[in-house]
């Protein structure tokens, strides 16, 4: 939205001890609060033996997964409005095409909606998850390894709420350890289950499983891989909850506790509310100090209406833990951006063909994840999030955020932002990542109400192209096969990766509707400089099965001014 004029681009103020870095009521943070001590459960298992999860039915049941309560008074369209970050007609013009390099079906409607897709891949496997506490292991040319196994059917720790899971789950390999960790949450006892690999086989391995009880309940929990602990957003209305895990503890097995801090949701005349990501690590260099992002339109901070983007810093002491520190550092000022007008309700959004029924594009907040890479020369973090491209149609701003090695005191700025909406299709629920060379890859779903059925796909940009534009030429992952008629939910989230065998090839996961009107997930992968040797677009993969398992480059990597050190990425 329009904003107040501000003289002030980046305001950089040091957090203080009490936590309130600005003055006012919307920088408050809560005092910290330190978890019970957990003992977690220790499963030695091979994965493949337990029995597979119940095959949903028509005639089962569906759950809808629970959510903060929220107003469902809808958006108001502005006729007049302009993107100025709108990539225009002739930018992107020295254009590029890739090719699928893998593409296969994810797991299928197992009774709970949205799905929640997501998925992530490690040096070997790709693990995918949805809600109904699902997820399966693929090797990386789509061959089921462990079929769909019940996420608490892991647990036999004794008894806890985790033996039943309610939703909202999160799949991460931690390239720092080389271990994998799986999550969701139960409402009951407002809880945190955590299931983290023992060691770099998610199949063999075993696993150590922790249930953490929450003050309140930690809803749409984002999660960020970092060296110090493993960082977590949630909603809490009418706060954002921001937590810390004592990752160095959960690596071994050991007792380990978190510890919370919450800072306002923010109100303003919007019908939804803020979000806040943590940033979450694919490189081994990190900074000290995890940084979180809050996308802010004007609409939703009565006392501050002004577009921006909160950059907040936690510093974690697990030893003395009132050392601990969440602070509001900066706040930088994009383009302006207005949030998608939807009418009559906050879910009737995008338009399907041949039904009326609108489907939900999470309008209010930047979508997982808020990738971060040290390149040595810089840092960088990207994320995305759905705005009125103008004439009410949907489409995906995106933003890089740089931060320069420089005297104390200095910080991030917008290296560059975009918003890509090449025609009348609506583009939602998104998800970006930078690959090892600095190359972005932006995946979303697509809709109209005309002849687009929810589809999924991407576009790209080469690390050297001209700033503020994707240059790829959409790229169709997965064509929709039908509509969703019984719930406006669509996502909450998908899921946009890179390969850390190469650091170049990036993988993604979302949804689309079968035609019996139920959902399923779908995993593609490709690389913006393709490896296509002679057979392989006849369906030979021997030389690309090579490739993402790590054992060999047919294409060289391109190098990049502050590339140095990508090798540990």
């Amino acid at each position: 939205m329009k904003r107040t004029p501000r003289t002030v681009a980046v305001l950089l103020i040091a957090g203080l001890a009490t936590g309130f870095a600005f003055a006012g009521t919307k920088d408050e943070v809560s005092d910290v609060f330190v978890s019970e001590v957990v003992v977690p459960y220790v499963l030695n298992v091979d994965l493949r033996t337990l029995p597979p999860a119940t095959v949903w039915q028509p005639g089962d049941p569906i759950e809808v997964i629970p959510e903060q309560s929220f107003s469902d008074r809808g958006t108001e369209a502005d006729p007049n409005w302009v993107d100025p970050a709108l990539q225009l007609p002739g930018e992107g013009v020295d254009s590029f095409s890739t090719q699928l390099l893998v593409s296969f079906p994810g797991l299928p409607f197992g009774g709970g909606t949205p799905p929640d897709t997501v998925g992530d891949v490690g040096p070997d496997h790709y693990i995918g998850m949805t809600n109904s506490s699902r997820f399966q292991i693929w090797d990386k040319l789509g061959n089921v390894i462990v079929p769909i196994i019940a996420l608490n059917s892991l647990w036999d720790g004794g008894s806890s709420s985790c033996t039943d899971g309610d939703g909202d789950p999160i799949v991460r390999y931690d390239a720092l350890a080389d271990r994998w960790i799986m999550t969701e949450f139960d409402v009951t006892g407002n809880t945190f289950c955590w299931y983290v690999s023992q060691g770099p086989d998610p199949v063999t391995g075993g696993w150590f499983v922790y249930d953490f009880s929450a003050p309140s309940f930690p809803d749409y929990p984002q999660y960020g891989v970092w060296s110090t602990g493993y960082f977590v957003g949630t909603f809490e209305s009418p706060n954002l909850g921001i937590y810390a895990f004592d990752r160095n503890a959960m690596l071994v097995g050991s007792p380990a506790t978190f510890q919370r801090f919450t800072i306002p949701q923010l109100n303003g005349s919007a019908s939804r509310v803020t979000r806040i990501l943590p940033s979450d690590a694919d490189t081994m260099n990190v900074a000290a100090n995890n940084t979180f992002a809050r996308t802010v339109d004007a609409t939703q901070d009565n006392s501050d209406p002004i577009d921006r983007i909160e950059l907040w810093e936690y510093d974690v002491d697990f030893v003395t833990p009132p050392n601990s520190t969440f602070s509001h550092v900066q706040d930088l000022i994009p383009d302006d951006f207005t949030l998608l007008p939807c009418s009559p309700g906050v879910r009737d959004c995008v338009p399907q063909p041949g039904t009326t029924n609108l489907i939900d594009a999470l309008f209010n907040r930047a979508m997982r994840r808020l990738q971060y890479r040290d390149f040595g020369t810089h840092e960088t973090m990207v994320t995305t999030q759905v705005v009125d491209a103008g004439g009410g149609i949907a489409g995906k701003r995106w933003y890089e955020m740089r931060r320069t090695p420089a005297p104390e005191g200095a910080g991030w700025t917008i290296h560059q932002q975009g918003t890509y909406s090449p025609d009348d299709v609506y583009r939602f629920m998104g998800s970006i990542a930078m690959d090892a060379e600095g190359n972005m890859a932006l995946g979303y779903s697509a809709s109209d109400g005309i002849d687009v059925l929810p589809s999924i796909r991407a576009t790209a940009r080469r690390f050297d192209d001209p700033l503020g534009e994707m240059t790829m030429d959409e790229l169709l992952i997965k064509e929709g096969e039908g509509v969703q008629t019984t719930s406006q939910r669509w996502g909450d989230y998908a899921s946009m990766n890179v390969d850390p065998a190469d650091g170049l090839t990036f993988w993604y996961t979302s949804e689309i509707v079968q035609p019996s009107g139920q959902w399923i997930t779908h995993v593609g992968s490709f690389r913006l400089d393709v490896i296509f040797t002679d057979g392989f677009e006849d369906g030979n993969t021997d030389a690309w099965g090579q490739v993402v398992s790590g054992l060999t480059l047919d294409a060289p990597v391109r190098s990049r001014p502050g590339a140095a050190g990508l090798s540990s990425n």
